[in-house]
């Protein structure tokens, strides 16, 4: 392509008859400014559209790595949930089996105590009525012997004073039953005296029991609450980090948007 230099240089071969010199010179000088002109605009032009060029092509690329940013943001943030998801699930299935075995360790324990205390109570009840029983014999056997020698002696002395061992015998059957009430009397206490203490430790068994029962519960209560916030936590971690990716990547696509409308505005300008 020719440049103004090559039409400020270039001569022309003078011949018979031939355009006049000075017309031609004064011609080529316009035609010469003008081509300048032209020359130097399109040279411009050229310049303007590999910048445009170059700058859709960065904003292109520009656009790709958004779009796999965004992608490495949404696989990060779906990696995210899913973790999340695994976690609380996890979460509640541990709690769920930890709750269980708390109240299975509690109730056993509860049982525990329960058979220990009816098998305390049981013995103790024992002991007493062994006891009573062995008092009862006892007391029947000296009753027995001072009856029998009561009536050795009153036989012996018969002859000699009926009276007096008619008193005698009715003196010591009188001994033998206050004896035999009393013993009765002290039985009774001690069979009164085991079931009341067997009923006071079956209560406290019970109220054991009961409270062992609860605490496990308000544990699992507790428990089960945690794991529910922390996985609602996880879950408006996961919704927020989701905005927060879609309200950059509708950001940017405006961005670009609007820049390759004004390279378009600007290259339909120049064409223009």
């Amino acid at each position: 392509m020719l440049n103004p230099e090559d039409l400020k240089k270039k001569t022309f071969t003078k011949g018979f008859r031939g355009y006049e010199v000075e017309e031609v010179d004064k011609f080529l000088a316009k035609l010469i400014k003008e081509y300048e002109y032209l020359y130097l605009d399109n040279l411009e032009q050229k310049e303007t559209i590999e910048r445009v060029s170059s700058k859709l092509e960065y904003y292109q690329q520009m656009e790709a790595t958004m779009q796999s940013t965004l992608a490495v943001a949404q696989e990060t943030a779906d990696e995210v949930k899913n973790a999340s998801e695994k976690k609380a699930a996890l979460l509640e299935k541990e709690t769920a089996v930890k709750c269980e075995q708390q109240l299975s360790e509690a109730k056993a324990a509860a049982q525990k105590l329960h058979d220990d205390t009816m098998a305390h109570a049981e013995d103790l009840y024992n002991q007493t009525k062994n006891k009573t029983d062995n008092m009862l014999q006892a007391a029947m056997a000296e009753c027995n012997k001072l009856r029998e020698e009561a009536k050795a002696y009153a036989e012996k002395l018969r002859s000699s004073a009926e009276v007096d061992a008619d008193k005698l015998r009715i003196t010591t059957e009188d001994v033998c039953k206050k004896r035999a009430n009393s013993a009765a009397s002290e039985a009774n206490k001690l069979l009164e005296d085991a079931r009341s203490e067997a009923g006071r430790m079956m209560l406290d068994a019970n109220t054991k029991y009961r409270k062992l029962v609860g605490d496990a519960e308000e544990r699992s209560r507790k428990i089960i609450f945690e794991a529910d916030a922390k996985a609602a936590m996880a879950e408006q971690a996961y919704n927020e980090q989701v905005k927060k990716a879609a309200l950059h990547r509708k950001n940017m696509l405006h961005l670009l948007e609007t820049q390759v409308e004004l390279l378009k505005n600007y290259a339909s300008h120049n064409e223009e």
